[in-house]
């Protein structure tokens, strides 16, 4: 549903909005009977008045007019004219109406002067006390003007021919007959009215004592006035032992300042505020509920009360605090963790400087023959393998600290070409061993960058050795850097075994590999691609894989903020053979 101002109305509003207006026509047609029933009563006297003095004069044709004048509202109340407005034209003319009846049938001396009392009776069922005034004072001022017309002899000759007594009594007791109608439809408006309080009363007390979370109602200073029957079960006390009770004999004391500041926020600011604090049960235990106060209507200019929702959220926060000792453990057993790799690695990286050094000197027989072509080649072997093992270790030992927020870019202006060259060299064994071909397209802009030398260079040597390590002999892998506006883009290709999608999701997380037949068993651990993206975002920039089962692999890193500027180049390549640390 929509308002005149565009904005949506809620369900409860929409609700209460069709009843509303369900209230309001029906008042309407039930104001439009009574005025029809009001014009045929008059119509009808006013035949009996003709009934009684014969043929009507002009005057008497004019009162006519007044007692029909009630189809006219009738008909304004359907159109949808305010009911406000209606009933006080209604009063008005009812009055003017005697007056003028009162006027031409004797002034004070006529029998319908008692019908001004009646006024007010009727306005008594038309509204409130305002209506009621109202009518009083139009009463008043009709029997004022008819009282001035007489004074000054304006009023024609009463036409009435029955004896004076009779008419009287008529008078009278149509008049007594109009109170009772008006008493009955007072006491009955007023039984509905009772029977409706009650029928509420009974809704809210039947709400009040079935729900589970406890409804109070606190006077300013945050006393309370009422407890539902949900205070035995959350604080284990009747909830006629805590009238009275102040909010510093309910809290735990640490919480009272909470539960204070949200009652202030409820009272005197009229705002809906939350607290959470923690209740004292009769047995000196505490448990945790989350308080809703909000401010009731104020009566009399005075400061509104409060009424609070209470709920026990004894579990939630038996959760919360589970959760945050989970979190300490896995915080500490990272820790634990980072040390142990940390230690690790020192102690694996010795050794393996030591296998991987001797074994260079073996192999290139530094002191001498070895005396057989076979000791050559296992010194080779073991240097190769022990390598490989320091290789992982190191992936092992970055992707810690990049977890654990310690890899620290040392970033310089460096020669790209260059890394890449070291990059297809280190590799170029291995591609030969397995029949690919290795390519590379280096654009000149992108060829000085900015950037950690160490961690692009990683970058590459992993991107090259998966494409390597998945693309079949006679295959080939490709490297191409180019320069798109402030940004350094890498591509690696290649023309392998491809990634299924379902892959492509898992693929970038630590020590996720690939599955399926066409992959085969191969060595690793799953880290390379996870430092590629990792040691990209640290970059400030993203890997992105597009791969095609059976086609090949391309993997797309983008560095945003790795171009440097001409001079900057010249003056890094004309000055020094340092590395030019710095922004760029």
């Amino acid at each position: 549903m929509q308002v005149p101002n565009g904005k949506s109305v809620p369900s409860r509003a929409r609700g209460n909005a069709g009843t509303v207006a369900r209230d309001l026509v029906h008042a309407r047609r039930r104001f439009a009977i009574v005025q029809v029933a009001k014009a045929a009563l008059g119509a009808m006297l006013w035949l009996a008045f003709v009934a009684l003095v014969g043929k009507p004069d002009l005057m008497e044709t004019v009162a006519l007019a007044g007692f029909l004048a009630p189809c006219v509202l009738a008909l304004l109340a359907i159109l949808g004219m305010s009911l406000d407005i209606l009933e006080s034209a209604s009063l008005a003319c009812f009055a003017g109406l005697i007056g003028y009846m009162a006027g031409i049938t004797g002034g004070m001396h006529s029998p319908l002067i008692v019908w001004f009392a009646l006024v007010p009776a009727e306005a008594a069922l038309a509204g409130g006390r305002n209506a009621v005034l109202r009518a009083a004072v139009s009463a008043g001022l009709a029997l004022c003007a008819v009282a001035a017309i007489e004074s000054v002899h304006g009023l024609p000759p009463s036409r009435l021919v029955a004896p004076a007594w009779q008419i009287y009594a008529g008078s009278v007791l149509a008049a007594i007959v109009q109170s009772a109608v008006i008493a009955i439809a007072a006491q009955d408006r007023r039984r509905a009215s009772d029977l409706a309080a009650a029928e509420g009363a009974a809704m809210y007390r039947f709400l009040a004592d079935n729900a589970t979370d406890l409804i109070t109602r606190h006077g300013s200073d945050g006393r309370i006035r009422f407890a539902s029957p949900a205070a035995t079960r959350l604080l284990s006390v009747a909830p006629e032992a805590l009238e009275g009770a102040a909010p510093a004999s309910l809290v735990h004391p640490d919480d009272l300042k909470i539960m204070q500041s949200a009652f202030v926020e409820a009272s005197y600011f009229g705002r809906a505020a939350t607290a959470e604090v923690r209740f004292r049960r009769q047995d000196g235990s505490v448990v945790w509920t989350e308080m809703r106060c909000r401010p009731a209507r104020a009566m009399n200019g005075k400061i509104a009360d409060i009424v609070a929702v209470t709920r026990d959220i004894s579990e939630r926060k038996a959760n919360e605090r589970a959760l945050i000792a989970a979190r300490d453990m896995a915080e500490q057993a990272s820790r634990a963790k980072s040390r142990f790799l940390a230690n690790m690695s020192h102690e694996l990286r010795t050794p393996l400087n030591a296998i991987i050094g001797f074994s260079e000197i073996m192999e290139s027989a530094m002191f001498g023959p070895l005396g057989a072509s076979k000791y050559t080649e296992y010194s080779r072997d073991i240097r190769e393998s022990g390598e490989y093992l320091l290789d992982v270790i190191n992936d092992i030992l970055d992707m810690s600290k990049i977890e654990a927020g310690k890899f620290d870019l040392s970033e310089e202006i460096f020669d790209l070409e260059d890394a890449v060259q070291q990059a297809l060299r280190f590799l170029r064994l291995q591609s030969e061993r397995k029949g690919v071909a290795l390519k590379m397209a280096l654009a000149p802009e992108a060829r000085m960058i900015f950037g950690d030398r160490r961690a692009v260079k990683q970058i590459l040597v992993n991107l090259l050795a998966n494409g390597v390590k998945f693309t079949p002999r006679g295959g080939e892998v490709s490297i191409v850097t180019l320069r798109d506006g402030g940004a350094i883009e890498i591509r690696v290709a290649d023309s392998g075994v491809g990634i299924a999608e379902a892959d492509l999701r898992r693929l970038g997380q630590p020590f996720e590999q690939g599955v399926g037949s066409h992959i085969g068993v191969h060595e690793g651990t799953g880290l390379g691609l996870a430092l590629v993206k990792a040691l990209s975002a640290m970059h400030g920039g993203e890997a992105v894989i597009d791969s095609v089962l059976g086609e090949g692999t391309v993997v797309r890193v983008r560095l945003p903020h790795a171009v440097v500027s001409d001079s900057d180049c010249a003056r890094h390549l004309q000055e020094t053979r340092e590395p030019l640390k710095g922004a760029a």
